[in-house]
């Protein structure tokens, strides 16, 4: 098998699976792999990431409900042409109808999940929805999301297809400055400067003129300079802050990944301890109805046991002033 026939069976398998059986189902993919010699197919497959809870609901949906997710994501295009056009009612009717629309797959989601034996919590479905919504925004995630291997819980903060998208006009930079015109050989004017006999000396000009115009020209190329060299230091600031920035909303997401997933695990074992009440508190109930059952069949022994002695002992007093009178009879 090729490589990438072997990656993309893996990942369509993987992608299939709870994102708990992911990490060990996906160790298994790529110990096969090594197995079989092929290791920049081990290595592919050790990379596919696991996804989050609400990712693995929408590739549920993917693969279980294809053509209603599709009937979905198709309102982005109605969406986008009637936010062009400005036209309000059929705007307000198509976002009255993706709401109903992705409320309607979120539950079916959930009752899949459910179906498979998977408790989805009520945070799950709200990203879930979060992920839908994103989908019609942004046709990348709604690629992402038909793919069925989604991975992560995605968000969309507008109102819809083209709102909330970043203005990319330039703004106005900032004019270099110019330089002092050099004094050219052109006809004198007024001020110029004459010389004791009357008569415009041009050379005599120029030589004067040319300190004042390089003092010019070296002020002008040193604030150039110096400009360059404060751009470029707010340049490398702007790259360091903005690194900086995506590391940590890097960690962010992690951390917040890691607390929806200790939430699921919560809300999970608060589930299965709320269940096992229940069950505990039914083998009660049962319980207390055996006491009673028994304590009345006590009571019910009871009396049937005092009145057998009372029968005995009457049967054996009879019994005993009948042998009397037979004794008699004898003698």
């Amino acid at each position: 098998m090729a490589e990438d026939d072997a990656v993309t069976e893996a990942a369509e398998r993987l992608y299939g699976v709870p994102p708990e059986e992911f990490v060990p189902e996906r160790d298994e993919l790529v110990a096969a792999a090594k197995e079989a010699g092929d290791k920049d197919a081990a290595k592919a497959i050790g990379r596919l990431r696991r996804p989050t809870q609400a990712a693995w609901l929408a590739n549920l949906l993917a693969r279980e409900r294809g053509e209603q997710l599709d009937g979905l994501l198709d309102l982005a295009g109605e969406l986008d042409g009637a936010q062009r056009s400005l036209d309000g009612p059929a705007l307000r009717a198509l976002s009255s109808q993706r709401q109903k629309l992705v409320n309607a797959m979120a539950r079916e989601a959930r009752r899949l999940a459910a179906a498979e034996g998977h408790r989805v919590t009520e945070s799950v479905e709200r990203d879930l929805r979060g992920i839908l919504d994103a989908a019609l925004a942004d046709p990348a995630v709604a690629e992402e999301v038909r793919s069925g291997r989604l991975t992560r819980t995605v968000s969309y903060s507008g109102f819809g297809p083209g709102l909330g998208s970043v203005d990319r006009s330039a703004g106005a930079g900032s004019r270099r400055p110019s330089a002092p015109r050099r004094p050219t050989g052109g006809r004198a004017g007024p001020e110029r400067a004459t010389s004791s006999s009357g008569t415009a000396t041009r050379d005599d000009d120029a030589a004067a003129a040319d300190p004042e115009a390089e003092r010019a020209e070296r002020e002008a190329a040193e604030r150039e300079r110096v400009e360059r060299e404060r751009r470029a230091r707010e340049r490398e600031e702007a790259e360091r802050a903005v690194a900086e920035a995506r590391r940590a909303a890097d960690e962010a997401t992690d951390r917040n990944e890691a607390d929806r997933n200790a939430l699921d695990q919560a809300e999970a074992a608060r589930g299965e301890a709320e269940r096992r009440v229940d069950e505990l508190t039914a083998e009660l109930d049962r319980a207390r109805d055996a006491r009673s059952d028994a304590s009345a069949a006590v009571k019910e022994a009871d009396r049937a046991e005092r009145e057998s002695a009372r029968a005995a002992r009457d049967a054996a007093v009879a019994l005993e002033r009948l042998e009397a009178r037979l004794a008699d009879l004898q003698d």
